[in-house]
């Protein structure tokens, strides 16, 4: 039998990654935008889901969001995270970390998939079982 090497469980944040530990560009990009839309459809702080003049205007929190997720941070952390953003950077102040519940849940959702995707036999052979 092969050796293949240090299997990677599947909930190691290294799970779905190439041998090297990096996301390909198109997976990345995938979940960019599936952040994108969750900002903008669930979490949408200041109301703007429906203006399409406003679609980017949470763009500038993506990178922050993507790290957590593909780090492996826990939901209280990425619920500090977007709560920061609301009430820090943009002011407002009635918002409770409660309230991102919701966000973290749909965010935990595009998390899933990635998990669940299969690695291409170029980038490290099987995927184990999940």
């Amino acid at each position: 039998m092969a050796d293949l090497g240090p299997q990677t469980p599947a909930s190691s944040p290294r799970h779905g990654k190439g041998n090297d530990g990096v996301i390909d560009k198109y997976e990345s990009r995938r979940i960019r935008v599936d952040i994108r839309h969750v900002l903008m459809s669930v979490w949408d702080p200041i109301g703007i889901k429906d203006e399409p003049n406003a679609q980017d205007e949470y763009d500038g929190y993506l990178g922050g969001v993507y790290a957590l997720l593909v780090s492996g941070a826990s939901d209280g952390r990425i619920e500090e995270h977007l709560w920061q953003i609301v009430t820090e950077r943009m002011g407002l102040s009635g918002a409770k970390k409660a309230d991102m519940a919701d966000t973290v849940k749909a965010l935990r959702e595009i998390k899933l998939k990635e998990l669940t995707a299969s690695t291409p036999a170029s980038a490290g052979g099987p995927t184990p079982e999940v």
